[in-house]
């Protein structure tokens, strides 16, 4: 049997969102080194008289004089980053983590919540394959001329059992969003500064439409900080009731909480982030936490680790406790 029929065979009605999903993983980075090249392109182009070379590198020593003041700052590193990006309608940046975990370890699967709905009713396999694809689109930059800008965002997660003995996605999560960004250099404490104040509507579900449906739909607001190689995100939400959510998952509140807070360390390359949520509510019975490592590998991956203990994994399983345990690439991290 040829490769292409065993890949026909295997994924049939699941293979486009494998292919959609790669294919816009594949976009990113091409759109990642095609920016970087044409960067290295400008500074590169002509030649240099003997001045010129003595002036530009005067200049550069310059630059890294400004730039080391706040070159220890990750929000503010990655907001230069972004504002490099040329003003045209093709550009987008990565938002969330994107990654891919070719392995992905689930101590306790929901076997229960999937009884019947699965290919030939297979039991969840421990391993799998997970990823995510998390993108911004600026809609609106600088809005009546103030620090205030509009964007577009979207987090896709998906779960796959491509060990199974016939490879399904038993889980995919749809995220759209749109926010309003407000840069701010409050400083709060000598060290602690705030760098931005969002506000934004959040809609997420799994798109199964039967007796797995899972949706909720949030409005929050959201605060960014940072010092020296630390950020801290807090984000509380505020859940807006409909009748998908009553009916699929009216306690969601109870294991997904009304918030979460995200912290993240750099250094030297590696970044270290934790995001914890529903920590006060229930007296912090369904604590949730998900620590990452990401590590440079080449210019354009990363390493990366991530370790998940709680509810809430994926939406289906919002109120299911598991641990799990997962090692792939990344294209970018937190900061």
């Amino acid at each position: 049997m040829s490769i292409f029929h065993f890949l026909q065979k295997k994924l049939k009605a699941s293979r486009l969102r494998v292919y959609l999903g790669f294919l816009v993983l594949g976009s990113l980075i091409l759109a990642k080194s095609t920016f970087c090249f044409a960067q290295t392109a400008d500074h590169n182009s002509y030649p240099k008289s003997s001045k010129q070379i003595l002036k530009s590198k005067t200049s550069i020593k310059k630059n890294k004089k400004i730039l080391g003041q706040a070159s220890n700052d990750p929000v503010k590193e990655r907001e230069r980053k972004e504002k490099q990006i040329p003003p045209n309608h093709f550009a987008i940046s990565l938002y969330k983590p994107t990654y891919i975990l070719p392995y992905y370890y689930t101590g306790s699967p929901a076997n229960a919540i999937y009884e019947n709905n699965t290919p030939n009713n297979e039991s969840l396999k421990h391993s799998e394959v997970k990823y995510q694809l998390s993108f911004k689109v600026p809609a609106w930059k600088n809005i009546l001329h103030r620090p205030t800008s509009l964007y577009f965002a979207y987090t896709q997660q998906s779960y796959w059992q491509v060990y199974n003995h016939k490879a399904f996605f038993r889980e995919t999560d749809y995220e759209p969003e749109f926010f309003l960004a407000t840069e701010l250099n409050y400083r709060i404490t000598k060290n602690w500064h705030l760098d931005f104040f969002n506000l934004g509507a959040v809609h997420q579900s799994n798109g199964f439409g039967n007796a797995l449906e899972r949706t909720w739909n949030r409005i929050y607001l959201e605060a960014i900080l940072s010092t020296d190689n630390w950020m801290l995100s807090i984000k509380p939400w505020y859940i807006l009731g409909n009748g998908s959510m009553h009916q699929d998952n009216p306690d969601i509140a109870q294991f997904l909480g009304y918030g979460r807070i995200l912290i993240a360390h750099k250094y030297k390359g590696h970044v270290f982030s934790l995001v914890a949520h529903n920590f006060l509510e229930g007296h912090a019975r369904s604590i949730t936490g998900e620590l990452t490592w990401s590590f440079p590998l080449t210019t354009y991956l990363k390493g990366y680790v991530q370790v998940f203990s709680g509810y809430g994994q994926s939406l289906l399983e919002y109120n299911h406790r598991t641990n799990s345990a997962g090692l792939g690439l990344a294209l970018n991290d937190w900061v």
